[in-house]
C-alpha cells in the first residue's frame, strides 16, 4: 500500500496554552517581558512587522532576538478625552501589541478600526489588560468594538502574574488586605485576526 503523498497530510493546527505561568513576581495587568517574546514567537513569524502600542519598551528587545521589524504607537494624553492614536503609514502589520484605555466600545472603536487597517489579512492584534471587578468590563469592551471593525476573535490568554510554587500561586501580598485571595493574579489577553490570507 503506498503512502499517501506529502502535499495530502495535513498539518496539525497547533494552538497555544490558555494559560500562560510567570516564573518572577509581576504586576496584574502588565505583560512580562517572557509573556511579551512568547506572544510575539506564537503570533507572527521571521521578518514580520510588529507594531507595540504604548509599549514600555520590553517589545523592541523580542523583536530584534526574533528577527522581526519593529514599529511603535502611542497615545498623547489629553486631559478630560480618551486618548487616541496618531496616524500610522504601516499597513502590513503580522502583529499589534495594544494596551487599550479603559472605555466603553464607542469610545474604543476608532482606534481599533485603525489598528485593524494596519494588519494584514491572517494578522494577529492583541490587546492586554488589567483584570477589574468593576462595573465595567474592559476585556468584553474590547471584544465588543474589535468585532464592529470586522476583527474576528479569537482566544482569551491568561498570563499569571505570580510564580506557581507546589501546585499553588503564590502572589506577593505584602501591603495589601483580604489575605490575596480575592486579589488579580493575572493580566488578560485578548487574541483578534483579521480575516484573510493564509493565516486569517
Amino acid at each position: 500500500m503506498s503512502k499517501p503523498r506529502a502535499s495530502h497530510i495535513e498539518q496539525p493546527r497547533i494552538i497555544p496554552l490558555t494559560v500562560w505561568p510567570t516564573t518572577t513576581q509581576q504586576t496584574p495587568g502588565a505583560l512580562p517581558a517572557e509573556a511579551a517574546a512568547r506572544a510575539i514567537a506564537t503570533f507572527s513569524h521571521s521578518g514580520d512587522l510588529v507594531i507595540g502600542v504604548d509599549d514600555s519598551g520590553i517589545l523592541t528587545g523580542a523583536t530584534d532576538y526574533l528577527h522581526r521589524r519593529y514599529a511603535g504607537l502611542h497615545r498623547p494624553q489629553r486631559s478630560g478625552t480618551t486618548p487616541r492614536i496618531t496616524r500610522c503609514r504601516e499597513r502590513d502589520a503580522g502583529l499589534i501589541i495594544d494596551h487599550p484605555p479603559v472605555a466603553g466600545p464607542e469610545s474604543l472603536l476608532s482606534d481599533l478600526s485603525m489598528l485593524a487597517g494596519l494588519l494584514r489579512p491572517g494578522g494577529y492584534l492583541l490587546t492586554v489588560h488589567t483584570p477589574t471587578g468593576g462595573a465595567t468590563d474592559p476585556l468584553a469592551d474590547t471584544i465588543t468594538a474589535a468585532r464592529a471593525t470586522g476583527l474576528r476573535y479569537l482566544q482569551h490568554i491568561i498570563i499569571l502574574t505570580a510564580p506557581i510554587h507546589d501546585s499553588e500561586l503564590h502572589p506577593h501580598t505584602e501591603g495589601l488586605s483580604g489575605g490575596g485571595l480575592l486579589e488579580p493574579v493575572h493580566t488578560d489577553l485578548a487574541v483578534f485576526t483579521r480575516p484573510g490570507g493564509a493565516r486569517g
